[in-house]
């Protein structure tokens, strides 16, 4: 195999390659990626076995072949390199040897036939989703995914397709994100109900191209494609929650506030707050809210922030992180908060102008 490639070009796909290959080195091969030099063009593919990423950029060939080869160290060796061509060639398939300028490399190198399969997909009859608003349903539902694998369905986000919506769901069992987009035109030619791992989902987000996205399915995956690059991920099996159950249906108490002003207090207040619970007491009176947090190691601290909210004072706990999370990911300037009492989930939603999207964010109170 032997190949030359511009520098800007390998590292720009290589970069995308990084998040895919396996980092603990379990099983060497998963931490390298594959190279082939086909026509005029190079193939990189990684994995790690349950999520898959395929990239290609133009080159100039003069022989065709194939290498594994550190994902890590080759990016890192590309990057150092002064922009230009760079040659890369095998000739036994032990090494991948790396020429630019007077830089000279020599990879170590893994037998091809111990790569993973990397899954295949006919996109021919795919569907067609704007990766702008499939991006952003991710950004606005990830951190809501468990950070723990105690519950296996958990550790992704459900992707629901069908009747002209859109709807992807996240959970950790505290809280649930939900965005729901309708008169989506991929809503009424394929029909998903799959578990999509958080891994997939981070590179999903962290794809671009100037493209329209392409979706499908098969029995074990999901496949996604824009442009030269593939992205195959293994659904996650199990049962995800009943996420309908979670959504009150009756919270009559309605606040209104500024999403800078409350997310400033709850940044403030929180510095004083339990490191391992986070919990902040909102308290709600006529046109105020109070935050405060309490430590006995390291004291106190309150205040207050105008909101529209007429009613009852009504005191409620919430971890003061989980506020923030939703805080910084939403778009508008206010947002409302749906309560009913202090032992009762509350939802809250954004005020925006887009009505084509659904957001709603639950959270489950805290005892002090």
């Amino acid at each position: 195999m032997k190949f030359s490639v511009k520098k800007e070009n390998l590292e720009s796909e290589l970069q995308f390659l990084q998040g895919i290959a396996e980092r603990k080195k379990t099983i060497p091969i998963l931490s390298h990626i594959l190279v082939e030099a086909e026509n005029s063009q190079i193939k990189l593919s990684g994995t790690d076995l349950e999520v898959s990423l395929t990239t290609r950029c133009s080159a100039s060939v003069e022989d065709a072949g194939g290498v594994t080869v550190s994902s890590k160290k080759l990016f890192e060796v590309v990057r150092s390199l002064p922009s230009g061509d760079v040659e890369m060639s095998s000739a036994s398939g032990e090494w991948l040897e790396v020429r630019s300028g007077g830089a000279y490399f020599r990879l170590v190198s893994l037998p091809v036939n111990d790569f993973p399969e990397i899954p295949q997909f006919d996109f021919g009859s795919a569907t067609e989703i704007s990766q702008e608003i499939f991006r952003e349903m991710i950004r606005r539902t990830l951190f809501a995914v468990t950070k723990e694998d105690v519950r296996y369905s958990l550790n992704g986000a459900l992707l629901e397709i069908g009747d002209g919506v859109l709807r992807m769901v996240a959970t950790d069992a505290h809280r649930l994100a939900l965005v729901e987009v309708k008169d989506a035109d991929a809503g009424t030619k394929e029909s998903v109900r799959a578990i999509i791992p958080k891994k997939a989902l981070s590179e999903l987000r962290n794809l671009s191209g100037d493209e329209a996205m392409l979706f499908g399915q098969d029995e074990h995956h999901l496949h996604f494609k824009l442009g030269d690059r593939v992205l195959s991920t293994r659904v996650i099996e199990g049962q995800f929650p009943a996420y309908e159950k979670v959504l009150p249906s009756d919270n009559p108490s309605r606040v209104k506030a500024s999403v800078e002003q409350l997310g400033g207090a709850l940044r403030r207040v929180s510095l004083l707050a339990s490191e391992r619970s986070r919990a902040v007491k909102f308290t709600f009176n006529s046109g105020v809210l109070s935050v405060a947090s309490s430590n006995p190691e390291l004291g106190e601290a309150q205040e207050s922030v105008p909101v529209e909210y007429e009613g009852d004072e009504l005191t409620i706990s919430f971890n003061a992180q989980y506020v923030l999370d939703f805080l910084g990911v939403v778009t508008g300037t206010d947002i409302e908060l749906h309560l009913r009492d202090d032992t009762s989930q509350g939802m809250m939603v954004p005020i925006e102008d887009d009505a084509s999207v659904d957001y709603r964010y639950v959270i489950m109170p805290m005892r002090l």
